[in-house]
């Protein structure tokens, strides 16, 4: 989820799993932000060069600040993700994506009820 910081005009990338749900409240307590929303179909495309829903969770390929929700090491070894296209997947090991993508790491989501 690409994530916009209205007061210091900057995006997050929020990665997490489709599994749970996504908590402003937890996402403002990480980022110290009170200012955030959703970024704009608009604004996806011109930071990403991609549609909602097949940005791939590297910030870093866009100059953009990942954050990693915690759940998503906790649920397995594996993370799958769409690359750059929603009709393209890659599966790659938690631990590997870790090592190359560097996020920071929190607790911005809740379970499903």
């Amino acid at each position: 989820m690409l994530v916009f910081d209205s007061k210091q005009a900057i995006f997050f990338l929020a990665v997490m799993s489709a599994a749970r749900l996504f908590d402003w409240k937890l996402l403002k307590t990480m980022t110290g932000s009170k200012s955030l929303r959703f970024a704009t179909e608009e604004e996806v495309a011109r930071t990403t060069r991609c549609v909602p829903g097949a940005v791939p969770p590297f910030g870093s390929l866009f100059q953009v600040r990942t954050l990693l929700d915690q759940s998503l090491i906790d649920q397995g070894s594996i993370i799958n993700f769409n690359a750059g296209l929603r009709t393209r997947s890659v599966s790659m090991s938690i631990s590997d994506y870790l090592r190359v993508e560097s996020p920071t790491l929190g607790h911005f989501t809740k379970p499903k009820e």
